[in-house]
């Protein structure tokens, strides 16, 4: 499945075209999981203001708890009115999870694969910066994870950069 993403991933870039800006965008995550992420792609591509593809990585490590969660996604960002001070980015992707549960030397793995949907709402402080605040959902199949609900949600804080 890496495979699949990292070969639409350059499909995207090829198809760029040569007038396009670089957007980076580093995030902290913020929830029971606690994280970082970074988005990269080009500005004004395949019809948006950018396309781009994140990953991000939280983790839990508390009591008999140490898990992790890493997120693979492709996202587009689109501004909206004549001025583009507001926008609003749409990520899609997948999910992968590791933990392990131990009590009194005995313990338990747990590995497993879902869905990862974000969504940020943007503020264009200048041309070449900007403000951005969201969340996003992992969804796991039932027991196959620690997580409680088998959903996993956080809060994202982050900036994004145009070169």
């Amino acid at each position: 499945m890496k495979k699949a993403f990292l070969a639409l991933t350059l499909s995207a870039l090829i198809s760029a075209p040569a007038t396009a800006d670089i957007h980076l965008s580093p995030e902290v995550k913020i929830g029971a999981y606690n994280g970082f992420g970074l988005q990269a792609g080009l500005t004004d591509t395949l019809g948006f203001d950018a396309v781009f593809v994140s990953y991000s990585r939280t983790e839990y490590k508390k009591l008999n708890y140490d898990e992790k969660i890493d997120t693979y996604r492709i996202g587009a960002q689109h501004m909206f009115g004549a001025s583009k001070i507001h926008g609003l980015q749409i990520e899609f992707g997948l999910a992968d999870y590791d933990g392990q549960k131990n009590w009194s030397g005995a313990g338990e793995t747990k590995t497993s694969k879902g869905a990862s949907i974000g969504a940020s709402y943007i503020f264009q402080a200048t041309p070449n910066l900007g403000l951005r605040a969201g969340g996003d959902f992992n969804a796991f199949r039932s027991s196959d994870t620690f997580v409680p609900h088998d959903l996993s949600p956080n809060l994202n804080i982050g900036m994004t950069f145009t070169f």
